[in-house]
């Protein structure tokens, strides 16, 4: 008995650090037995041969939900910009965690061919992009990062983490042991696996969901799935201003100069959801037509059209020319968000920040310039 109580102290001891993806270095990955996932092109599409019509191209609100939220106020637990990092390399989210019960039913949203395997993530510590590694269902793993996805005819691939392969349909399980197949629209693909966390006092099940595109891009699921009700803008918490020679919070909406960089602290609140979730539109601007800012409302691109270096989206530690500290964080216990935008010398005031949800509903500030 007094080996079991010992086991089950360290155990709990350790869950705060457990993190919501199963992150590795290369070579961990690697002594793992998964390799770099590779995308099976060619026997996909001749599976799709055999279709009756192709995939339409994705469109707003167009896909049903995988899953049966718990209730409107446990719905999305973690966002695609979500910055994540639980004592590793900070990294973005890149889908949405769908709040549910254990052992819930998921379903696939659309119709393609289905595949499931163990995964991993590499983590790259100067953008924060995963890269995906992966090994056969048959070779085993831990079963809390299995994965079940689905390639369309058009390439694009739904993912799911964390169903629980042990509990698997028995068609799907055939399927993915035979190298997969094709599933349509509604069909019980799995069940959501029992996450040994508690957030926000309940325990915190859900399904890791993404939405990758033909190129490689993470999609908003939100921004393609049925619109979840939601009429509360974004909050602008703090803002802050960044000077060569101070850093300071901004009061009263007032600068005393143009600053090199405005620091903005957001959050976002979907309808009665429980979970704080980062804004998906950050902007400032200036001189009518000029702007700084980052527009995640439908996918986790740049302006440039790049995969954005989480360095430049969020301010990681500030340290106030009066001593506070303020710093983003993204875990089971600790979120905040403080966005970077950069602000040139050529800037003339008002400078306006503007805060949006997908749903549109937005917020705003205008500094003026003394």
């Amino acid at each position: 008995m007094k080996l079991v109580i010992l086991i089950l102290s360290i155990s709990l001891f350790a869950l705060p650090n457990f993190a919501s993806e199963l992150i590795l270095s290369k070579a961990e990955a690697l002594n793992q037995g998964f390799k770099k996932t590779i995308s099976k092109t060619h026997s996909i599409e001749r599976s799709f041969k055999r279709a009756k019509k192709p995939t339409s191209e994705l469109t707003k609100n167009s896909l049903p939900w995988p899953v049966e939220f718990i209730d409107q106020q446990h719905t999305i637990g973690n966002s695609m910009v979500e910055y994540q990092n639980y004592s590793n390399e900070a990294y973005f989210h890149g889908g949405d965690d769908l709040r549910v019960t254990s052992a819930a039913e998921v379903k696939a949203p659309i119709d393609g061919f289905l595949e499931g395997h163990y995964y991993t993530y590499v983590t790259d510590p100067n953008t924060g992009q995963l890269t995906k590694y992966s090994k056969p269902m048959s070779e085993g793993g831990d079963d809390l990062y299995f994965e079940i996805s689905i390639q369309t005819s058009n390439h694009y691939s739904f993912e799911f983490h964390h169903v629980n392969p042990k509990t698997l349909p028995q068609p799907i399980y055939d399927m993915i042991l035979n190298g997969g197949g094709s599933i349509h629209q509604g069909d019980l693909i799995g069940y959501t696996s029992t996450w040994p966390v508690v957030r926000y006092g309940d325990s915190y099940h859900h399904i890791h969901y993404n939405i990758i595109s033909s190129t490689g891009v993470n999609l908003n699921p939100e921004y393609y799935s049925h619109e979840l009700t939601d009429t509360t803008a974004p909050e602008i918490n703090h803002i802050f201003a960044i000077y060569r020679d101070k850093k300071i919070e901004v009061l009263n909406q007032k600068l005393s100069a143009v600053p090199e960089e405005i620091i903005l602290e957001s959050t976002d609140k979907k309808g009665n959801n429980i979970y704080p979730l980062p804004p998906v539109f950050i902007e400032a601007r200036w001189n009518e037509n000029n702007k700084s800012g980052w527009d995640f409302t439908q996918n986790l691109f740049s302006n440039s059209k790049q995969f954005p270096d989480i360095r430049n989206v969020y301010a990681t530690n500030l340290r106030l020319s009066d001593g506070r500290t303020f710093s983003t964080e993204g875990n089971y216990n600790n979120v905040q968000f403080l966005f970077r935008l950069k602000i040139p010398p050529t800037a003339i005031g008002p400078i306006t920040l503007t805060v949006k949800d997908v749903s549109g509903n937005t917020k705003t500030r205008v500094l003026n310039i003394e």
